[in-house]
């Protein structure tokens, strides 16, 4: 099994960075061992027991385990980038909210208009008793 370093909010593997829920995915499936600089072994949980990382992981980890390919989507404004197919543009920019959040309106117009310039559609992923997803799609008129 692979041993990666985890320092500063970040997983390295030698020379090269590890997307961060990547790096979650495959401890949990144990394709890799994770340690901080101290050399502490460190397991799934100690990431999990931050909301915001747990909210989110739980999307990433349901998109890959239907194997959609998911990378980071922030120079799109959202969390993620969902891929039907590698070979095609992202289908999503993927952006996970808590039951009951409020969305700014500014926000979401902003969003879609990016989403809509880079041909992708907004999916936002509601954690609820039951998952529920939005899929927004930028309208001309």
């Amino acid at each position: 099994m692979k041993s990666i370093l985890y320092k500063n909010g970040i997983f390295l593997d030698k020379d090269k960075i590890i997307y961060f829920y990547e790096g979650l995915y495959l401890l949990e499936n144990k394709k890799i061992e994770v340690y901080n600089d101290q050399g502490k072994k460190l397991d799934i949980n100690y990431f999990l027991k931050d909301e915001k990382i747990g909210l989110y992981y739980h999307f990433y980890k349901l998109f890959r385990d239907k194997n959609y390919i998911v990378s980071t989507g922030l120079k799109f404004g959202g969390v993620f980038r969902i891929y039907e197919n590698i070979n095609e543009h992202s289908k999503w920019i993927g952006i996970p909210i808590k039951d009951k959040e409020k969305i700014d309106t500014y926000d979401f117009l902003s969003k879609n208009r990016v989403a809509h310039s880079t041909r992708k559609n907004i999916l936002y992923c509601i954690k609820k008793d039951k998952d529920i997803f939005l899929e927004v799609k930028w309208r001309k008129l």
